[in-house]
C-alpha cells in the first residue's frame, strides 16, 4: 500500500490519509457548528463516523487535531484566494481586487473555524503556543506572495503592500465575527464599503509611478 511521510518522520497510508482528511474537515464542521467548546474529539469522531481508535491513530489528543484542523483551514483559505487570483489576468486590477478576494476568502466556512480557534486561544496556553507556531511559517509564505504579486503589479513599495494586506485580513476576520451575530448589521457593511474605498486609494498611491 502506498504510504506518506509527515513531517514528523511518520509514515501514513492512503487510507489513514484519507481518514484524516475526513476527521479534519468534520472538526471544520464542528467548530462552525458547535464553536470550540464543543469541538471534542467525541464530537469530531460522530460527525465522520470514524471509530475512536482511527481518531486516536491520527490524532492522539484533541490539540494534535486542532493544530492538524487549522493548519489545513489556513491553507484551504490561502488556496482559496490563490485561485480566485488565477482567475484575473492582470496584475494591477488582481491588485485593486485584493480586498474583495480577501473578503470572499474570509466568509468561507474555513475561515470561520480559524476564528472560533483564534477566539478560544486567549484562555488557552497551550492553544496560543500551537497557534504561534503554525501561523508563523504559514505567514511567511503569505507575506512572500504578496511581495510577487505587488512587484507583478509594478507597486512601487512592496513592503508597505504587505503591512497593508495584514490589515485588510484582520479588519475584514473582525467583520466577518460581528456579522456572524447579525449578518444584516448595516454599519458593517458600510464599513466594509470604507475600507474597499480606502483600498483602491492605497493602490493608486502604489501604482502611481505607472501613471
Amino acid at each position: 500500500m502506498t504510504e506518506i511521510k509527515e513531517r514528523s518522520g511518520r509514515r501514513r497510508t492512503r487510507r489513514g490519509e484519507e481518514t484524516r482528511r475526513q476527521l479534519i474537515d468534520a472538526c471544520i464542521d464542528c467548530l462552525n457548528e458547535r464553536g470550540y467548546a464543543g469541538t471534542s474529539i467525541e464530537a469530531v469522531m460522530a460527525k465522520a463516523g470514524i471509530s475512536r481508535g482511527s481518531v486516536l491513530n491520527q490524532f492522539p489528543t484533541r490539540l494534535d487535531l486542532m493544530t492538524a484542523t487549522i493548519e489545513a483551514a489556513m491553507r484551504g483559505m490561502m488556496a482559496d484566494t490563490s485561485a480566485r487570483f488565477a482567475r484575473i489576468s492582470d496584475p494591477v486590477e488582481r491588485l485593486r481586487r485584493l480586498c474583495d478576494l480577501y473578503w470572499e476568502t474570509q466568509c468561507l466556512p474555513v475561515s470561520a473555524a480559524v476564528t472560533e480557534v483564534l477566539l478560544a486561544a486567549r484562555w488557552d496556553t497551550e492553544l496560543a503556543a500551537m497557534l504561534g507556531r503554525v501561523t508563523k511559517e504559514i505567514e511567511i509564505e503569505l507575506d512572500a506572495e504578496t511581495r510577487r504579486r505587488g512587484e507583478d503589479a509594478g507597486v512601487n513599495d512592496p513592503e508597505a503592500l504587505v503591512v497593508h494586506a495584514r490589515m485588510l485580513i484582520l479588519s475584514l476576520r473582525g467583520m466577518t465575527l460581528e456579522l456572524m451575530f447579525d449578518p444584516d448589521r448595516q454599519i458593517i457593511h458600510h464599513a466594509l464599503e470604507e475600507i474597499r474605498a480606502s483600498h483602491q486609494a492605497f493602490c493608486d498611491r502604489m501604482l502611481a509611478d505607472q501613471a
